[in-house]
């Protein structure tokens, strides 16, 4: 990082150990919920939170860029003991930080090479499929200042296709196996990396009712108290909110809207 760039960021930069750059996104959460997993079974000791303001555009500073170059959140700085800091950007590749690194336990990864080739399907599949779909889906649905019904359905139809892809692979459709989670057995970053975008699947116009095997795995991860822990980083999630005040939706829509707006090419 430039020394004009240090001297705009932060102080919490600084601080050892692990800074996530976090705001509550799908992308955001993936992260944290691994970072509050590691902490739970004392695989860190903690870590330090700093929060991004988009209405501030504070993700395209100098500072910010310094550490992920594409100006979105999350990013990590590593500031490792006896090492060069580390900079991590793009949520996966966090979560295979995080654990190739912290997790030397296995816990929520695998020694096995053919699980870890699973898990990994998994992985590439939410961040080129559910992630990119859902997102395009939120955009029309929720921001754009036209409502564009062929934008709208075009995306929610390929995100329920997705959705559709997870339910087969739960209920055993496929392989008459009924499975609690992705991979193995057992909770596993593949779980993390998806499940923020699935629960977020009314913000897109999207309802769980015809998946009721992927409805249940959200609901496992969502009463895990690291997952309630970390929707927590860096204030109480939106979605939470909304649930003790649906109303409050069209409003955060509306707020949301005029930086996403604001933000796009002219």
């Amino acid at each position: 990082m430039s020394t004009d760039a240090l001297a705009q960021s932060p102080k919490e930069l600084q601080n050892k150990g692990l800074v996530f750059l976090v705001a509550q996104t799908p992308n955001g959460n993936k992260p944290l919920y691994l970072a509050e997993e590691l902490k739970a079974i004392g695989a860190i000791p903690d870590y330090t939170f700093v929060p991004i303001s988009f209405a501030k555009n504070e993700q395209k500073s100098d500072w910010f860029e310094a550490i992920n170059p594409n100006g979105r959140i999350p990013a990590l700085l590593d500031n490792r003991e006896g090492k060069k800091p580390i900079n991590v950007w793009e949520s996966a590749s966090m979560l295979l930080y995080l654990a190739k690194t912290y997790d030397t336990g296995f816990n929520f990864h695998f020694q096995d090479e053919d699980l870890q080739t699973e898990l990994l399907n998994w992985i590439f599949f939410i961040q080129g499929g559910v992630g990119p779909m859902q997102g395009q889906a939120n955009h029309f649905f929720r921001y754009a200042p036209e409502k564009i019904p062929y934008g709208i359905k075009r995306y929610q139809d390929e995100t329920k296709r997705l959705y559709g892809v997870y339910e087969a692979h739960l209920s055993g459709a496929k392989d008459g196996k009924k499975k609690e989670w992705l991979v193995g057995d057992k909770y596993t970053i593949a779980d993390m990396c998806t499940e923020p975008w699935i629960r977020a699947s009314t913000w897109a116009g999207v309802e769980l009712e015809p998946f009721p095997h992927l409805a249940a795995w959200v609901d496992r991860i969502e009463q895990r108290p690291a997952t309630k822990a970390a929707l927590k980083i860096p204030e109480q999630d939106k979605l939470t909110q909304m649930k003790d005040n649906p109303e409050e939706a069209e409003k955060m829509a509306e707020k949301a809207s005029k930086w996403i707006m604001a933000g796009q090419p002219k």
